[in-house]
């Protein structure tokens, strides 16, 4: 039998991997996943983006932020930097914390983060890793009260009836 491609599986292979990997295979929401990794979890991992397309988080929205900011950058130059914010910018979460999150709007926009900046590199990589670390920390609050919630519910309808 002939083997299933699996770069149609975009969500797992390609630049999410790269994230995945980044993260030890472990949602960056609740902490699920880990050494040893289980191929049934890891399978419903997913990208998270702490400013989501929104708010201008996605790559290429990051690019045009970074070529307008910086306007003597080469493309590598431009290429580099969109990179090194993207990764401040984007974390492994598991299927159910990225669909929990996926209404959170972030407070900010990654283009009020660049206007609130010194022009220079540093700056912005600074100003930006502060923003994702608390859109983190609230993400996994709010992530910690709904699968306070939610076990509870499975515990009484679900697996009280298996």
């Amino acid at each position: 039998m002939k083997k299933y491609n699996y770069k149609n599986c975009q969500s797992l292979f390609g630049y999410s991997a790269e994230v995945h990997i980044r993260c030890k295979g472990v949602c960056q929401l609740c902490g699920c996943g880990g050494e040893p990794l289980d191929f049934d979890l890891w399978r419903q991992m997913t990208v998270e983006h702490l400013i989501g397309k929104s708010q201008g988080g996605y790559l290429k929205q990051i690019r045009e932020e970074v070529k307008e900011k910086f306007p003597e950058l080469s493309e590598a130059g431009v290429d580099l930097l969109s990179k090194e914010i993207d990764e401040i910018n984007t974390v492994t979460g598991c299927q159910f914390c990225n669909s929990t999150t996926s209404r959170d709007i972030s407070e900010v926009s990654m283009s009020e983060l660049f206007s609130k900046s010194a022009k220079t590199r540093d700056s912005i990589l600074e100003n930006i890793s502060s923003a994702c670390d608390d859109i983190l920390k609230k993400k996994q609050s709010s992530v910690k009260w709904k699968l306070e919630s939610v076990a509870a519910a499975f515990n009484e309808h679900v697996l009280s009836k298996i």
